[in-house]
């Protein structure tokens, strides 16, 4: 009897603790899935399977920590900075050449810096097509290792100071194709081995005083495609080392006194395609080692005689496509005469040019140079006919064509051949034809010219007026016109 109520009891007992632990674990298994769910979930981001995933990288190996090269894909938004998958990039530490390309507008709103700061050999970095409109402070974790960084196409509209800091070894850095409006200071700070940056095509409209000052070692700015008006020396304090400056496509209007002498060490200036009506005459003072003047596509009227004096060292200037109606030897002689250069060269055609002896030296200068790109430059050089010896000239040539007419039809009716001079002439008149087409000798010389020599030394010869046109130094004229009497004798 005791037994049996021994058993009872132990059975009662069993009975009893068994719902006790089955309920015990029922209340700890949710717990258990939460924090399995809460871990980060480490991967190699070079070798993701899942299609759902948002980022794909493409490498030059899938193995953990052998890739060197990234290209990696963003494919839908919702990223946000802490995503796991930044945190992955451990798994290939190895990788130096970074590429982010983004398939989708909003996909990635911000520089992955959690990402970034993980690869400790990482030299090249690009982020193409993101809608990244702010860079903030830092924005690149101070990494001491990248040297190039490309944020092409990202809508960056506001750079916020120190936004480039502390990248010891960047060398290369492009903004281009932004939407960024203005340059304040101290946004590049601390970038002792940048030596390029490219700005082209965005809305910078306003650069502040000493936004490029802690850039001693920058050798390309490249500032083209963006709608800048105003340039003082201010604006570009700091680039004393700056070799290559491209101010192609902006709304300049006017070049002032000392505008570029911060730039002691530059050797190309690009001016094209602004609106620039007027330069001033110290407008490239301290430019002693520039090589390369272009100012094409502009609307100058007019160029000093001494703008260039104190340029030794120009050996290409482009002025086409302006509005200049005469061009001075003086005015080129820097270039043309530079001891220094093996060849140089002047572009003056596409614009409107007179026709008169004023362009006599582009003869002479065509006939003694021995460099083929000059000489290529001077044969495109156009003038405008708008007076009558030129007309007389041209109608001396179709005298010759008219009075020989060619004609397959032996039935022709009658017709003035005046008549024919006369159209041809008118639309010959006003256009622009070529000047070396033109025999010198008959090249009319203004009036204003022929009456200063008339009062000075009395009735000129062709001869002597061609001379006054272009010389520099008026007070050896006699001289001249002696010489030249003497040879005629």
């Amino acid at each position: 009897m005791e037994q049996i109520t021994k058993y009872i009891i132990i059975v009662a007992s069993l009975l009893t603790v068994t719902p006790l632990v089955t309920e015990s674990k029922n209340d700890t298994k949710p717990k258990i899935d939460r924090r399995y769910y809460q871990m980060p979930i480490f991967i190699n981001v070079c070798d993701i399977s899942d299609r759902r995933s948002k980022v794909h990288c493409y490498c030059d190996s899938n193995k953990s920590k052998l890739a060197t090269r990234a290209d990696c894909w963003i494919f839908s938004g919702g990223l946000t900075e802490d995503d796991p998958i930044w945190l992955s990039f451990s798994s290939q530490s190895e990788i130096e050449h970074l590429i982010f390309n983004v398939r989708i507008d909003d996909a990635l709103t911000f520089i992955p810096a959690k990402a970034i700061v993980r690869l400790d050999k990482l030299k090249f970095l690009s982020i193409q097509f993101g809608t990244i409109k702010r860079l903030p402070p830092y924005a690149f974790t101070n990494s001491s290792t990248v040297r190039q960084i490309v944020l092409k196409s990202n809508k960056i509209s506001k750079l916020d100071k120190h936004s480039f800091s502390q990248l010891m070894m960047l060398s290369n850095l492009s903004l281009e194709d932004n939407m960024i409006s203005e340059l304040k200071r101290d946004v590049f700070f601390n970038l002792p081995n940048l030596h390029v940056l490219h700005l082209t095509n965005n809305n910078l409209s306003l650069l502040h005083e000493g936004c490029f000052k802690h850039l001693n070692n920058l050798i390309e700015l490249r500032l083209d495609m963006n709608y800048i008006s105003v340039l003082t020396k201010e604006m570009l304090e700091g680039l004393e080392n700056l070799s290559r400056l491209n101010l192609k496509n902006n709304k300049l209007t006017m070049v002032g006194n000392l505008a570029f002498s911060e730039l002691w060490g530059l050797k190309e200036l690009m001016l094209d395609n602004n609106a620039i009506e007027y330069i001033s005459e110290r407008a490239f003072g301290g430019l002693i080692q520039l090589r390369k003047l272009t100012l094409s596509g502009n609307k100058l009227t007019s160029f000093y005689d001494d703008i260039l004096e104190d340029i030794s060292s120009l050996i290409v200037l482009d002025l086409r496509d302006n509005l200049l109606t005469t061009m001075s030897y003086e005015t080129v002689r820097p270039v043309v005469e530079n001891d220094k250069a093996l060849s140089s060269v002047v572009y003056l055609d596409g614009n409107p040019l007179s026709c008169n002896c004023r362009l006599s030296w582009i003869y002479t200068l065509r006939n003694e140079t021995k460099d083929n790109t000059l000489r290529r430059a001077l044969d495109k050089v156009t003038c405008v006919a708008e007076n009558n010896e030129i007309d007389r000239s041209l109608n001396d040539q179709i005298d010759e064509q008219v009075e020989n007419p060619v004609s397959t039809n032996e039935n022709y009716d009658y017709y003035d051949k005046n008549d024919e001079k006369e159209e041809t002439v008118t639309e010959t008149r006003g256009k622009a034809i070529k000047l070396l087409d033109l025999p010198i000798e008959e090249l009319p010389c203004p009036k204003e010219l022929m009456r200063s020599i008339e009062e000075s030394y009395g009735h000129p010869i062709q001869n002597e007026i061609r001379l006054k046109a272009y010389s520099k130094d008026d007070r050896n004229l006699p001289h001249i016109i002696l010489i030249v009497m003497m040879m005629l004798i």
